[in-house]
């Protein structure tokens, strides 16, 4: 392994005595050189960061192969033949990790501040000044100018990309030589995943780290990764280009139902007295629309979503509910209940219980919202045919599958109004455009609106029959997806379509 850094040869990882999931997959990977790994959901990506980091879950095994790594000191060692002891000292210190869902990766009720000291007594014990390495750490990642609040903040309190810069930093804290990015940049917006994008590319030129960059987004791989391994067969097509967004043809079946819900004027704030974080907005949604909500990461999205379904309060101008009398004081169930509001979830397997086998968890939906589909007809509607997976559970299901579960959910509530929070984000592209045609003729047969929050440009432009656009707490653009994809007129909309189209010399 003269000069190299990693190479992986022949390796092959399976479920008990199963069929192979990732079979004699070769790389090799040298000092600040990053390589993508590409594939479809369930094709061995995360698997195999897993075997490299000593961390493959219960059941899963190497059946053959071997990764030979370089440490600080020169010696070369098989990552795959290491004990927990040993792998233990390496992490961290050798072996860095970007995960995914970057809530779940810290602890909710620590202060990221605490969190990153913690990390430095253990991986740095060298470090005199905990505090100053740990300022010098969050300026690494651009971070300075926002120090103390990250300091005191808790994950929650922290926007998406806050808070993956926080853990890109706490990753680097051992100075790793390599680092292992499991889908860094799914859930963020255009303007932030190009801003992670580049810091990754920053960082390991300046500190000469390979990168592993795993994602089944293979369009951001092309523009972010020196070259591309692909788990599967890539597309007849071959490899897409970064350069341009498709074109967006015009909805032939643009809705125009009458209105469903209409707000005007909506201010939140989190506790009185503290500034609003959304703004006097108003929107309007159709019988069977589809409405993209989309903007930076922390302007106000999600906000506006947790209160359509009740779970935060705010003050408005006007509400109006098709059907519906909404009390001016309604809040919680009640404010729910009027509204008809339900959603499905980017994390879907967050928001399954792991106790409950995919029947009972859609049937208790069922009985509290009579007079709709048995639970049953509802997951054979959905494609999940009730004789081969109402008895299992979330764990035994793939990505796709639980998601059509969130879906059956939402929809056996009986909805007026679906919100599709980064629904899609976690899934790869043919997973993710075999969800969304179902969910199309769901929504369109049963005349349910659809707000979906999305940070995937492409995904609006072809499905999207309106957009509205945020900043700061405020709808700063609305209009036809048509338009607001092709020639938007807002400097936000402008700087989300450019860093969609971004391309990394």
């Amino acid at each position: 392994m003269e000069n190299g850094l990693l190479q992986v040869s022949q390796l092959t990882l399976a479920f008990g005595q199963d069929a192979p999931i990732l079979r004699e997959l070769t790389l090799d990977l040298s000092p600040g050189e990053s390589i993508g790994l590409v594939g479809r959901s369930g094709s061995g990506k995360s698997l195999m960061a897993a075997a490299l980091l000593g961390l493959l879950p219960a059941g899963a095994r190497v059946v053959s192969g071997t990764a030979r790594y370089t440490e600080k000191s020169g010696r070369s060692i098989d990552l795959l033949g290491l004990n927990e002891r040993s792998m233990s000292h390496l992490r961290g210190r050798e072996l860095g990790l970007i995960f995914q869902e970057v809530q779940l990766a810290l602890n909710p009720v620590l202060r990221c501040g605490d969190q990153l000291r913690e990390s430095v007594r253990s991986l740095r014990p060298d470090v005199q000044d905990i505090d100053a390495f740990v300022r010098e750490s969050l300026d690494r990642v651009e971070l300075a100018g926002s120090v103390d609040h990250l300091l005191k903040a808790r994950p929650a309190q922290l926007s998406g990309g806050q808070l993956q810069r926080v853990l890109i930093a706490m990753a680097l804290i051992g100075r790793p030589r390599l680092l292992i990015a499991d889908e860094p940049t799914t859930a963020l917006d255009s303007i932030t995943q190009a801003e992670i994008v580049l810091l990754l590319d920053r960082l390991r030129k300046e500190m000469q780290m390979g990168i592993l960059f795993i994602s089944h987004d293979a369009a951001l791989l092309h523009r972010a990764t020196d070259r591309q391994i692909h788990l599967d067969p890539p597309a007849a097509t071959g490899s897409p280009s970064p350069k341009r967004l498709p074109p967006t043809a015009p909805r032939s079946s643009l809705r125009a139902g009458p209105v469903v819900l209409e707000v005007s004027g909506l201010r939140i704030a989190y506790r009185q007295g503290e500034d609003l974080v959304i703004d006097c907005c108003s929107f309007c949604l159709h019988r069977g629309e589809w409405v993209a909500l989309v903007g930076p990461s922390g302007c106000g999205k999600t906000t506006i979503a947790s209160w359509l379904v009740g779970l935060i309060g705010g003050t408005y101008d006007g509400l109006s509910v098709a059907e519906v009398d909404v009390p001016a004081s309604s809040s919680g169930q009640s404010f729910r209940e009027a509204v008809g509001a339900q959603v499905v979830f980017q994390d879907v397997a967050g928001s399954l219980n792991p106790e409950l086998t995919v029947g009972a968890a859609v049937r208790e939906v069922t009985r509290l919202h009579p007079g709709g589909q048995d639970h049953l007809e509802l997951l054979n509607s959905l494609g999940l045919d009730p004789r081969v997976f109402a008895d299992r559970y979330p764990h035994e299901l793939s990505g796709g599958q639980q998601q059509r579960v969130g879906i059956a959910r939402a929809l056996a509530a009986r909805p007026r109004i679906l919100i599709c929070d980064e629904a899609m984000s976690a899934l790869d592209p043919a997973l993710r455009d075999d969800v969304q045609r179902l969910l199309e003729s769901v929504c369109k047969e049963r005349g349910i609106a659809v707000l979906f929050i999305t940070h995937d440009l492409r995904h609006v432009a072809r499905h999207a029959d309106q957009v509205l656009i945020m900043e700061h707490g405020q709808i700063v653009e609305r209009g036809p997806a048509e338009k607001l994809m092709t020639a938007p007129e807002s400097s936000m909309g402008r700087r989300m379509l450019e860093a969609a189209r971004l391309d990394i010399s």
